[in-house]
């Protein structure tokens, strides 16, 4: 078993390395360096163990970063979509219209999200604000179900939650929304 050229084992969907017996996992198999994304090879390296037909799919790895205001971020910016070839159509919700985030006294922030233009499939999220560690799995679980913005804005969502700044993004992007502008 010999590390590439940073020092990392590599790893194919399954968690293998080049001798198929072989699993390796967390942060020997490099970026991203994160607990949960360990975890979940961990468990997909079990259960090709056990035969199970298990992959990996890295696309709706979350991050986020515990600052105040947090930050979460999953699946493609905009540059990343326009990069892989799509148009990108781009919803944004600022936390100061959020009456929870004002209840909370954290009007500091945003939700943006990232759908291709075409299809309305979403592509991928960032929030900076309060509770964004929380609030990009809901992001993660469209992207990983093929959702169209049109499935975040026609969920009810509670009211008032900071949840509702991922509904208002979504309909933002498709000039919805009807607690900020419309771009």
């Amino acid at each position: 078993i010999e590390p590439d050229e940073n020092g990392f084992l590599t790893t194919d969907d399954r968690a293998r390395l080049d001798v198929e017996h072989i699993f390796a996992v967390g942060d020997v198999t490099g970026e991203p360096m994160l607990a949960h994304k360990a975890m979940k090879e961990g468990e997909v390296a079990a259960e090709v163990c056990a035969g199970e037909p298990s992959a990996l799919d890295y696309q709706t790895i979350p991050a986020a970063v515990f600052t105040d205001p947090e930050v979460g971020t999953v699946g493609m910016t905009v540059a990343e979509a326009e990069t892989a070839g799509f148009n990108p159509l781009v919803g944004t919700f600022p936390m100061r219209a959020s009456g929870r985030a004002l209840t909370r006294a954290e009007p500091e922030g945003f939700v943006r999200v990232v759908a291709d233009s075409d299809s309305e499939f979403i592509l991928g999220a960032q929030i900076v604000g309060p509770e964004a560690s929380e609030l990009i799995g809901e992001f993660g679980l469209a992207i990983e179900m093929s959702a169209r913005l049109e499935d975040v804005v026609s969920t009810i969502h509670t009211h008032p939650t900071l949840g509702e700044a991922v509904m208002e993004s979504a309909a933002n992007a498709r000039q919805e929304a009807i607690h900020t502008l419309n771009r």
